[in-house]
């Protein structure tokens, strides 16, 4: 039973949806979020595309919503609206040579509409972090007058984008999206002395504002061949200087660290609403998508952004360009209305490996992951739920530094609902 108010009841949760996740972003975030702008998020938004191992540059068809590659939506059907929203739940441990920590978090993840415009042209609107940033480090120095030096940090930035997808010919489409990008990014920096009392300390706490919007572009090339589909895919992130103001406050002060309240002797330095600004650089992918139309499908990626270089606070943090592979499969087996469930399933698996953006000592910080899906249909509709499954590593424990192994669960709901029908019958 279809009931008369059931498009304003999905127009509602999709509002209620993208208000909430705006508000919800937090993320548990490797320590090395403390360099650049923090945990970038990388492979594809959509939980379909991470039960494939993120790949997302060539892949489009009438039930996905792929912001990755705005060229995607011309696939979607002209008589329908496309809704899908994610959550995730994360764990993970951190190890070095000599300690070992762990925790766990959950979030939503992201929210995005698609639906037509016109017959050639589609749009698509969503919401989705950009970065995260969370981390607590503390660096020891003994020896006479033996101190510390904390490094601490949040928040993170998100990113609103408006998608358009047009159809040039029959098999080739081109995208361009635009995208709001916005957030606050906390970093504090302390220097005390553990061991005495009657030892001045002194802190940095820096404030940034980012406020600025920017482009990315998409290609989309459809090749049938015999009974097979080839799609070939070209995305490109046009870099941008962003614009941000911060706050700088320095102060000396006894005590302030661990959990002792400060106690301000002097402002060193004070500073409000400084302009500032940095540039997000450029970033291609590449992909390919192998359709037998008998519900197998396979996928590769290549992506690289130009991140050596970058400058934030007037530091040159230790970035490289970064770049990723992705692999990915999917099959759903033939099925009637009257198969088994299961075999009208979707099952998804995939692999990536990123060298990060993070160079420390001289140690590229590289991450893969394994990964796992599900497309689980809800029966008499075309509403389905997806979920994914990730394990991976990130870092390594050479010159001291930190490896992370996480594991990763993300579950979303999608529902394709026919809009534009005109009723024959009142």
């Amino acid at each position: 039973m279809k009931y008369k108010n059931t498009k304003y009841f999905l127009l509602g949760f999709i509002i209620f949806m993208i208000s909430l996740n705006v508000t919800a972003q937090s993320d548990l975030s490797t320590p090395y979020s403390r360099f650049g702008l923090g945990d970038i998020y990388t492979g594809s938004p959509s939980t379909m595309l991470k039960g494939m191992g993120g790949v997302s540059n060539a892949m489009s068809n009438n039930c996905l919503l792929n912001p990755n590659n705005p060229a995607s939506y011309t696939a979607i059907d002209s008589l329908s609206l496309l809704f899908d929203a994610g959550f995730y739940i994360k764990a993970a441990s951190f190890s070095t040579t000599n300690n070992t920590a762990s925790g766990s978090n959950a979030s939503f993840d992201y929210t995005s509409i698609g639906l037509s415009a016109t017959k050639r042209w589609k749009i698509g609107l969503g919401i989705m972090p950009y970065t995260n940033r969370e981390y607590n480090v503390i660096t020891e120095h003994s020896g006479p007058g033996s101190y510390n030096i904390e490094f601490q940090g949040e928040g993170g930035l998100n990113r609103v984008f408006f998608a358009n997808g047009v159809k040039i010919t029959k098999n080739l489409s081109v995208g361009v999206t635009g995208s709001y990008i916005f957030g606050t990014l906390l970093d504090n920096t302390s220097i005390y002395y553990p061991d005495s009392v009657s030892f001045i300390n002194g802190k940095r706490s820096i404030t940034m504002r980012v406020s600025d919007f920017k482009l990315d572009y998409g290609l989309l090339y459809r090749l049938p061949i015999n009974k097979y589909d080839i799609s070939l895919g070209f995305t490109y992130s046009q870099g941008t200087q962003i614009a941000s103001e911060r706050d700088i406050f320095i102060r000396s002060m006894f005590k302030g660290f661990g959990n002792q309240v400060e106690s301000p002797i002097d402002t060193l330095k004070y500073v409000e609403n400084e302009k500032v600004g940095f540039t997000i650089p450029d970033g291609f992918g590449v992909g390919i998508c192998f359709d037998n139309k008998e519900g197998l499908t396979l996928a590769a990626d290549f992506n690289w952004a130009g991140w050596e270089g970058f400058t934030m606070n007037g530091v040159n943090d230790s970035l490289q360009n970064a770049w990723n592979v992705a692999i990915g499969a999917s099959y759903k087996p033939k099925s009637t209305s009257i198969s088994k469930y299961h075999k009208k399933m979707t099952y998804r698996a995939g692999f990536h490996f990123d060298q990060t953006y993070y160079n420390i000592y001289g140690e590229s910080i590289n991450k893969y992951g394994l990964t796992f899906g599900l497309g689980l249909p809800v029966p008499r509709s075309l509403t389905s739920f997806n979920v994914a499954f990730e394990v991976g590593s990130m870092g390594t424990i050479k010159n001291n530094l930190v490896k992370e192994n996480y594991f990763n669960i993300s579950v979303s709901m999608s529902i394709n609902d026919r809009w534009f029908i005109k009723k024959r019958y009142q």
